[in-house]
């Protein structure tokens, strides 16, 4: 892992999905799932772009539920003891009536919510550098990155390096240990 960077496993970014800042969550749900390869669907998240085209943030499927349901955003999204249990989240469902609004109430704010408002502006910590073995990109994951994770160079956002490329890769690589030895 330590001889493998980055910059060998990431999306580039000009193979992302992008969408600028003033559209709507409508147009990120009519861009999602349209592209395909040999069938698979290619990406669940997309980076939000200034009008230069330029890194301004990114958007995932949690940020669009959330979004969805404004009132995600009152709640602690742990019990007291750290974990997410079975009834926390009934008793949450139920005392913030959550998703209990009919669809059409969810379009209407669909078209109505721009992506600035909902998209996630990464810290510091969910940078890598495009240069940085995939060891550190590991450990960021591991440790708790909002995903995926943003690469850039020196100057600007070159990639995106989804969980999916790294799990890739270590899966590759333990299926082709010798196991004889």
């Amino acid at each position: 892992m330590r001889n493998i960077k980055v910059k060998e496993v990431m999306t580039p970014i000009n193979e992302y999905l992008t969408i600028r800042e003033d559209h709507t969550l409508y147009n990120i749900f009519s861009l999602l799932g349209n592209e395909t390869n040999n069938g698979e669907t290619l990406h669940r998240d997309l980076i939000v772009v200034d009008e230069s085209g330029d890194f301004k943030g990114k958007i995932t499927m949690i940020d669009l539920f959330r979004a969805l349901e404004p009132k995600y955003k009152f709640l602690e999204y742990l019990s007291s003891d750290g974990t997410l249990t079975k009834k926390y989240v009934q008793d949450a469902v139920k005392a913030h009536d959550l998703w209990l609004e009919p669809i059409t109430d969810l379009c209407a704010r669909g078209r109505g919510v721009k992506v600035s408002e909902v998209m996630h502006i990464p810290s510091q910590a969910e940078f890598v550098h495009e240069n940085d073995s995939m060891e550190i990109a590991l450990h960021q994951y591991v440790m708790g990155s909002h995903q995926p994770l943003i690469v850039k160079n020196d100057i600007k956002v070159t990639g995106i390096l989804r969980f999916v490329d790294l799990f890739t890769l270590i899966k590759t690589h333990m299926l082709a240990c010798d196991l004889a030895s």
